[in-house]
């Protein structure tokens, strides 16, 4: 549930040459099929990887290589199951050849689509995939739908989609390496942080379920996510657990979303006080920033909410309840068959706390063992949350580099 966007482009960072790009005929079709890829940049020296990464705040001991970093669009499906296309930002190790493990990342909550890892390649969501990329590994981080280069608007919360796009966004990137002189082995690692630590351990489901795919889970690490909206974040937003303003901008942006997917309701007025009401459903249409939200928005639920809104979030009903349940079901109901790691940091002020070890729970309960690391002492930053990423990172790199094959 990430609201502040944190995004500075590294000087060390130099363009893709003209005519850098790889394109497929307009006559292939299928999930996964490959659209069109493109270099957007690249990091020649592992000195200039270490400069973009700590420009973001990430540290640097685990640079092995210099970086490409790609664009991909891609064929997939949309909330409904119909033909989509979705981008995403592919980024490989130089000079490392042959067969690579690949790691997903599923970056935080973005509203404005071009603030997707693809569109915006040196802000902090694609930093993270920066780094796995120069630990030796090939890192895909899938815009989601209505981000970056896809149509439409981002169904923001739903699980199952963004698990979708990022397995669709393995099969173009497995048709496209061969290009550059390597394939994707078949063991994946995945990851996420906020909204994507659920698409990584929807990613997991996927993987478990078997979806026509030569791939399997390899092993799975979450960070700070919100697993149970209906139980946990939004009892702790409403009661003031976690920071008023922010919960403020993830409620305003949820509503929306929901309503778009399951017709919550009928009038923006229903649940939104004046003057919000008139503003919500254009402000969350992908076209604008967290920051436009924000200044846009009150302080509180409270001054945001109609008494029928605050009412619809504590006691769901209807298309209310339908909304949560896609967006609470990361963790219950499987098991994951692979190693699996969760992390959060204790204070967090936008995810709550309890979220990571309800996850943990609903995983054990189906046979898993899942240890849960609390970072909280190694972030350096203003945020716990933000911090909480670039804490677990080194730790997950670690853990990822001794279970693959690399």
């Amino acid at each position: 549930m990430s609201v502040l966007l944190l995004g500075t482009v590294p000087a060390a960072a130099t363009a893709a040459p003209a005519g850098d790009q790889h394109s497929v005929g307009p006559h292939t079709e299928g999930r996964g099929t490959l659209v069109s890829a493109e270099r957007i940049y690249t990091l020649p020296t592992v000195e200039e990887v270490s400069a973009g990464l700590e420009q973001q705040g990430f540290g640097s001991d685990q640079v092995r290589y210099g970086v490409d970093g790609y664009r991909l669009v891609y064929r997939t499906v949309d909330v409904d199951g119909r033909p989509t296309t979705a981008s995403g930002l592919l980024t490989l190790p130089r000079h490392r050849y042959g067969a690579l493990t690949p790691v997903t990342y599923g970056h935080g909550s973005e509203l404005l689509r071009t603030d997707a890892p693809s569109t915006d390649p040196h802000g902090f969501d694609a930093t993270a995939a920066l780094g796995y990329a120069a630990s030796g590994f090939a890192t895909l981080a899938p815009d989601y739908l209505g981000m970056g280069k896809g149509p439409g608007t981002h169904p923001y919360l739903h699980v199952r989609s963004g698990a979708d796009v990022t397995l669709d966004m393995l099969r173009a990137a497995d048709g496209f390496l061969p290009h550059k002189g390597r394939v994707l082995r078949s063991e994946v690692l995945a990851t996420g942080f906020s909204q994507g630590a659920g698409v990584a351990l929807g990613l997991g489901r996927n993987l478990r379920e078997g979806d026509g795919t030569r791939f399997e889970l390899g092993a799975l690490a979450a960070v700070s996510g919100a697993y149970d909206l209906r139980r946990i974040q939004i009892p702790a937003m409403l009661d003031g657990d976690v920071a008023a303003k922010p919960a403020t901008v993830s409620s305003a942006y949820a509503y929306a979303s929901f309503d778009r997917l399951h017709d919550v309701y009928g009038d923006p007025g229903e649940v939104f006080r004046a003057p919000y009401a008139a503003k919500i459903d254009d402000l969350t249409d992908g076209t604008h920033s967290y920051e436009e939200l924000a200044e846009a928005t009150p302080d509180t639920l409270q001054e945001l909410l109609t008494p029928h809104g605050e009412g619809l979030l504590r006691e769901p009903d209807g298309p209310m309840s339908r909304a949560l349940a896609e967006t609470d079901n990361a963790c219950t109901g499987w098991r994951p068959q692979a190693p699996t790691r969760l992390y959060f940091a204790a204070g967090d002020e936008q995810a709550a706390n309890a979220n990571t070890p309800f996850c943990a729970r609903a995983l054990e309960r189906q046979g898993a063992d899942v240890p849960v690391h609390d970072v909280a002492a190694e972030v350096t930053g203003p945020s716990l949350h933000f911090g909480s990423q670039i804490a677990a990172q080194p730790h997950i790199t670690e853990w990822f580099l001794s279970v693959s094959h690399r």
